[in-house]
């Protein structure tokens, strides 16, 4: 089973239509006026994969300014390893990223229960994580150094931004404001880190839910009940200029709104539902990401597919690779050299990092 799945749920929908949906599989629900996937006529290559340590799984990849990348594995009770590695630029080996914590203040939470569940770049190129919460604490972000390790500021998560059942499972930031998906709530949460306030969006409306059996590798996955099982919101991206946020489930579709209607206290409730759009139907996937130019690129592990959608909705299958059935989140980053003019895509895949030369 692939590490993506963190937060799993038997849908609502009776098993009886939800096996009719399975009977229309491959191709997801999607409105009549959506193009299909097409293959592109230059593809993308994997270019470079390097084996990942540990017995964990690898959550997320997540290039950074400098031409490094952070890794973020799933927890995992036989792995006692660290959570984050990192691969330098240019590199074929990743090393531990260890954490150095700022305060010894005994009454602070340092590293106890540490076990982040995303990591994320601000519009500045510096690191955030979000870590969950431990007996005594709330979860919290930290924005660290990503050579040294060093924690620069920790931020616990104000009372509103928690429920009971809260699960953290991506992270956005921009200035001082971050976005996160709570799986766990259903809900997508804004952090407003200067006021230390939060606000909740979208609890548990048709925007944060699952819809569709998650099918990977062709194959639906399955409770021990026999029941199908699907997942509600779960990823984020934004755009470089912080005013378009995209979230979905891993079944999807794609929604998009802008940032306005969350950081605007004017805007009412129901000019916030009206203004998110919904922007494209897709397989299930195991994450999203960004470049600067607002293509949105996604791992589809039900086919084993990369897939782009650009400003001009124009869907693409960049690259059919076997090992993509296993990937976990994504990142983007901006070409480095002559032969890949729009970027890379790094991703983990099991136990190894894939490094995409996107055409």
């Amino acid at each position: 089973m692939v590490a993506f799945l963190p937060k799993l749920r038997r849908s609502a929908c009776c098993t009886a239509l939800f096996m009719l949906a399975l009977t229309l599989r491959p191709a997801p629900a999607q409105a009549a006026h959506e193009r299909p996937w097409l293959a592109d006529t230059a593809a993308a290559r994997i270019s470079q994969t390097i084996s990942l340590p540990g017995k964990a799984l690898w959550r997320q990849a997540l290039p950074l300014a400098d031409g490094s990348v952070i890794l973020l594995r799933e927890p995992d009770t036989d792995e006692n390893g660290p959570f984050l590695a990192r691969l330098p630029a240019g590199a074929s080996e990743t090393t531990p990223l260890i954490l150095v914590w700022s305060s010894t203040d005994d009454k602070a939470r340092g590293p106890k229960g540490f076990a982040p569940s995303a990591l994320a770049r601000d519009d500045s190129g510096t690191l955030w994580l979000i870590d969950r919460a431990t007996t005594g604490f709330p979860p919290r972000l930290i924005h660290l150094d990503p050579v040294s390790g060093k924690v620069l500021s920790e931020l616990d998560l104000p009372p509103e931004a928690i429920v009971q059942n809260t699960a953290f499972t991506t992270l956005a930031v921009h200035g001082q404001t971050a976005y996160l998906a709570d799986e766990g709530g259903v809900s997508l949460t804004m952090v407003d880190m200067a006021r230390h306030q939060a606000t909740r969006f979208f609890a548990g409306y048709p925007t944060s839910r699952g819809h569709l059996p998650l099918t990977i590798d062709h194959h639906p996955v399955m409770g021990t009940d026999g029941h199908p099982l699907t997942r509600d919101i779960a990823y984020l991206a934004l755009e470089t200029n912080g005013k378009w946020l995209y979230e979905q489930a891993p079944t999807g579709p794609i929604y998009r709104l802008s940032t306005d209607l969350l950081t605007d206290p004017s805007v009412t409730p129901s000019e916030q539902m009206e203004g998110v759009t919904q922007w494209r139907g897709t397989p299930t996937v195991s994450g999203m990401t960004l470049d600067d130019k607002a293509t949105l690129y996604l791992t589809d592990i039900e086919n084993g597919r990369l897939l782009s959608f650009d400003t001009a909705r124009l869907p693409h299958i960049l690259l059919v690779a076997p090992q993509l059935v296993q990937a976990g989140i994504p990142g983007w980053a901006r070409s480095r050299g002559n032969n890949d003019k729009s970027g890379q895509i790094w991703v983990p895949a099991g136990h190894t990092l894939l490094r995409i030369d996107l055409p």
